[in-house]
């Protein structure tokens, strides 16, 4: 049942009665800015309570004619309506101003919640809990996923308004550097990840807390391996180019040069500390492969390191391959496609000379790869299970280039300082299942009109592993931003990040879905005027601030993307 409700004491009345209510309390009129979080709008109505607190809300709200906060769902429609000077038409909802390039107004559904006691098991929410993998030796990169987790309250949206709380079962009271938050617990959005540095068995656990207060809890056992029993013996490869193998693993094989691809396949290859090497290729076909480094001092320094082939001879790409502690030059490149990428604790110098994509360059050249070598379209998968963590990433705004640039499925960056680069210094082409969490994303370009996190897609497909199937058309998915540093006072741009189409011109039908902007901070430049642009299908903006008090610019861009169908704009939802 859906009643209209002229006034807020009616929109309360009607929760009482456990109805699906559509409100627009509070006329329409003319404002500026963007004001995003609960605390810029006035009031509170909380739609998860019990019923003493139902009659005691009722009782403060009944002289309340407009102005509500804990806004749960806000969507755009289009009205007639007079347009301003600028040929837009602005809307207030809630104190929420709007301003868009067509007639817009503002209107609120607020969903009735059953009345059960806060804090208990629930029986309308029940949670779901997946891991990319469940076993792999240290470091060991997962993605917890609790995507799948279902919700019988009626207009509840269990990606956007239950609340997930992981914990991974590895406390050592470590925390984040850029966020200060601890590395063992994630609360927020439904997707998480962490890197298991140490061997034992772990029980991760989710706590999924629907909107009356009601939780539900699943957990996987996850098992970390020992390396130096996974690749005990010659499986462990030493390098000095100076012959020195103190603190080299007993029983590892000992050389003085880098081996040749083949020979990484299945291996554990270290470098010495304090040295200095070439590229570094990892063949097409090689399999849990790890890269790094042994004994003290400095990180081991290496020109580049490349994984796969632009020209692969067969369907065996790359699988479980971690490169970590080393001191990278130039560029890591993972042409093509693969699964189970570590980059993790890796710094990346100023690049210098010839021209580069990105200092970080993950399935760059796929669509070109697919489309100009020997493999059909179908023996090709999506890239999957990429996790680029804690990397340092120093850039250019001489030299054409990215920080770093991307697309695939369960897709993690976390932890990662960068910033600088003549164009974008984050990039992700396309993502499905993707956590971005717990970086600095500083900004700052050669010209002034890029972001420090960009976020589009290829199209409004649907995403299947399969390349064959999905191409590279597929809309960006289930994408959870958190707890990142986004800006910087250096930063020249006037937009700090945008999940949103490339742009407005002919190739801006990109869609963008279930995306949650959640607990980051922002840090303006002397040019920024706005800090985030969201524009999809069920986005959600909650707890963002910025760093100088002020409020974050948070908005559709005009809701201005021509080519974007009605039905891939909105809803937004705030809390």
């Amino acid at each position: 049942m859906k009643t209209y409700a002229s006034s807020c004491l009616s929109t309360l009345l009607a929760t009482l009665a456990s109805v699906q209510v559509l409100t627009g309390c509070g006329p329409a009129q003319p404002g500026g800015g963007f004001p995003e979080r609960a605390a810029d709008v006035s009031g509170s109505l909380d739609l998860a309570f019990s019923e003493a607190r139902a009659r005691e809300s009722l009782g403060r709200l009944r002289s309340l004619s407009t102005g509500v906060g804990s806004l749960t769902q806000v969507v755009y429609r289009s009205t007639e309506g007079k347009r301003d000077a600028s040929g837009s038409s602005p809307a207030n909802c809630m104190g929420m101003s709007l301003r868009a390039s067509s007639p817009h107004a503002c209107q609120m559904f607020a969903t009735a919640a059953p009345v059960s006691a806060a804090g208990q098991p629930s029986r309308t929410v029940e949670a779901s809990l997946e891991a990319t993998r469940l076993s792999g030796p240290a470091p060991l990169a997962v993605q917890f996923d609790a995507t799948g987790t279902t919700s019988s309250l009626a207009g509840q949206h269990p990606f956007h308004q239950v609340r997930y709380s992981f914990n991974f079962g590895d406390e050592r009271g470590q925390t984040w550097p850029i966020s200060g938050l601890p590395k063992n617990v994630q609360a927020g959005g439904p997707l998480a990840a962490h890197v298991f540095d140490q061997p034992g068995t772990y029980q991760v656990r989710v706590r999924a807390t629907d909107l009356a207060g009601g939780y539900s809890e699943r957990s996987v056992n996850v098992e970390v391996l020992d390396p130096n029993v996974v690749y005990a013996g010659t499986k462990t490869i030493c390098v000095s180019m100076a012959g020195n193998f103190s603190e080299c693993p007993d029983g590892a094989s000992r050389v003085v040069m880098v081996p040749n691809l083949a020979a990484l396949n299945g291996r554990r290859v270290l470098l010495r500390r304090g040295e200095t090497f070439g590229s570094i290729e990892i063949a097409h076909g090689s399999q849990n492969v790890q890269l790094g480094a042994f004994g003290t001092g400095a990180k081991p320094r290496v020109s580049r390191v490349l994984v796969g082939s632009i020209r692969p001879p067969s369907a065996a790409f790359p699988q479980d391959i971690s490169v970590m502690d080393l001191h990278i030059l130039l560029s890591f490149e993972q042409f093509g496609t693969m699964s189970r990428l570590l980059l993790y604790r890796n710094t990346f110098d100023v690049p210098t000379g010839d021209f580069m994509v990105a200092q970080v360059s993950l399935a760059g050249a796929l669509d070109y790869i697919v489309q100009h070598h020997k493999l059909a379209p179908d023996q090709y998968f999506q890239p999957r299970e990429l996790f680029v963590v804690e990397n340092q990433l120093k850039g250019s705004t001489s030299l054409p280039h990215m920080n770093m640039v991307g697309v695939g499925s369960q897709f993690v960056i976390m932890g990662n300082d960068m910033g600088t680069a003549q164009q974008h210094t984050l990039r992700i082409y396309g993502m499905n299942k993707g956590f971005i969490a717990h970086n600095a994303l500083r900004g700052r370009s050669s010209d002034g009109i890029r972001h420090a996190l960009k976020v589009h897609s290829g199209g409004l497909g649907a995403y299947n592993d399969n390349y064959g199937i999905s191409g590279s058309t597929w809309a960006s998915r289930q994408i959870v931003i958190a707890n990142n540093r986004l800006g910087d006072p250096t930063d020249n741009n006037s937009f700090t990040g945008a999940a949103a189409p490339e742009n407005n011109g002919p190739d801006s039908r990109q869609g963008l879905e279930d995306l949650v902007l959640e607990n980051n901070v922002f840090h303006r430049g002397p040019k920024t005027n706005t800090e985030f642009i969201l524009m999809g299908r069920r986005m959600s903006s909650r707890g963002n601030t910025r760093a100088d008090g002020g409020v974050p610019n948070i908005n559709q861009f005009g809701n201005s993307y021509k080519l974007l169908p009605p039905d891939w704009v909105g809803p937004f939802f705030t809390r």
